[in-house]
């Protein structure tokens, strides 16, 4: 088996455009913090949730000093395109029964690589759930990072000083470009003290062990154990996370204040589950109402948080988005292929909504990107043959993509915004069904908010 966790240039050379891509064109704001936690040339062991396949993964290329090893289920390794992929990012195959009986002694030879991998002071990161889910809630763990932590550890005398890192990854949204993304990293684990327990009893290291990664996860994810309410819970979130944020005095600036008042929101929802169950059913039913509607005439919630809207308004945004639409055909002309196409592919290669996120990912900014961009440069060079030009025009490709998809964003928002006042003007019943429930909704959360 070939030493993944060997220091490789390719992946030396070739993760600075990654981070840059990933942390600042395909998603638009990225925060991270707990790096000072844990050192970078001690051995370590990741165990984050797992939300969004691949993307996760990138989350410790991208953040991190070192080239992390990763593991990954093997089926992952069938698509050649794929398994380039994960080959690049330094990742081992797990076999699971599903793969065949004849491949789980394979697993056996896994676990040793792990502890040497380990003990030679380099870096793995696995999910300790096993596969990912589009649910914000930690499932049950499965017990292979638990079995590599004490394998090492056993291995080097419990003397390995390795440390477990709990680490709760958290988007915006799991499939579309220019969204929000925080990483935070909890503090180290250590097992040392679990020596003697393991001795005697593995099976119940490796219980206390999961339990305390669970333990020290949960403040670091978004955790929302309630099937029953969930959908209503992440629409909170949406429409009264900063009204909460002001009640409470908490400060919203960066992506982790609000991470951190949509969890004290999420833990006062818990409460009033237990203490209010009639108050929380007729809130989800409100919500749910509000939600159905809103879905009906494609509106988002900015459409009735920042209602009403004037004509005169709407005709100055128009003339703005006239004004700038000259520089918007530039960069469709330059762009748009970069982000629709890799979509459209996203869409027919994979029914799994958060693999559509790393494909595009991947075909986007990792190949047709760089690819164009250099075409294009090279097209304009040879006509012009004067360097400050290709080099000018260079310069305005990403700057001109990244306009594009605010202005497509701008774009939508004012066409809804029209929609929502030709609405209104005809006084659809629906629109004011939407209004009155919005408003049942905020007041209700304000009473609560309050009283807590």
């Amino acid at each position: 088996m070939k030493k993944v966790e060997q220091f490789s240039w390719i992946y030396f050379f070739g993760r600075p455009w990654i981070r840059f891509s990933y942390k600042y064109i395909f998603y638009r704001r990225t925060e991270v913090r707990g790096l000072k936690k844990f050192k970078h040339n001690e051995p370590l062991l990741f165990a984050p949730n797992h939300q969004n396949a691949l993307m996760d993964a990138l989350v410790f290329v991208t953040t991190l000093r070192q080239q992390p090893v990763f593991l990954s289920r093997a089926d992952m390794f069938k698509k050649k395109f794929i398994a380039r992929l994960l080959n690049f990012l330094k990742m081992l195959a797990v076999y699971r029964i599903r793969d065949g009986y004849e491949n789980l002694s394979k697993d056996q030879e896994l676990f040793k690589r792990c502890t040497e991998i380990l003990c030679s002071g380099h870096t793995i990161c696995l999910f300790p759930e096993g596969n990912h889910n589009a649910q914000r809630f930690f499932r049950p763990l499965k017990k292979g990072l638990a079995r590599i932590a004490f394998e090492a550890e056993d291995t080097c005398d419990f003397k390995l000083g390795l440390k477990i890192i709990p680490t709760g990854i958290d988007y915006s949204h799991y499939d579309n470009v220019r969204g929000r993304l925080t990483v935070s990293y909890g503090d180290p684990i250590t097992i040392a003290d679990l020596k003697d327990v393991y001795k005697s009893d593995p099976g119940k290291a490796m219980r206390e062990l999961n339990e305390r990664i669970r333990i020290n996860i949960e403040p670091h994810m978004m955790e929302i154990p309630w099937m029953d309410i969930y959908d209503s819970v992440m629409d909170l979130r949406v429409i009264y996370g900063k009204r909460f944020r002001q009640l409470r005095k908490l400060p919203g600036r960066t992506l982790f204040h609000k991470f951190d008042g949509d969890k004290e929101m999420i833990r006062m929802i818990g409460s009033l589950r237990e203490s209010d169950p009639e108050g929380i059913a007729l809130m989800n039913e409100r919500v749910t109402g509000y939600r159905n509607l809103m879905k009906k005439y494609n509106f988002r919630e900015h459409i009735p948080a920042h209602e009403p809207y004037t004509i005169g308004g709407l005709l100055v945004e128009a003339i703005l988005l006239g004004l700038c639409f000259p520089l918007h055909l530039y960069a469709l002309a330059t762009n748009y292929h970069l982000f629709k196409i890799p979509a459209i592919l996203a869409r027919k290669l994979f029914k799994d909504p958060q693999f559509r996120a790393t494909a595009a990912y991947v075909i986007s900014m990792a190949v047709m990107m760089p690819l164009s961009y250099g075409l294009y440069t090279l097209i304009i060079g040879l006509i012009f043959k004067t360097w400050w030009i290709w080099l000018g025009f260079l310069l305005t490709l990403l700057p001109a993509g990244v306009f594009m998809l605010h202005y497509m964003f701008w774009n939508r928002k004012w066409r809804s915004r029209i929609r929502w006042v030709w609405h209104t003007k005809r006084h659809n019943p629906d629109t004011k069904r939407i209004a009155e429930l919005r408003r049942q909704i905020m007041e209700q959360m304000d009473q609560w908010s309050l009283r807590s």
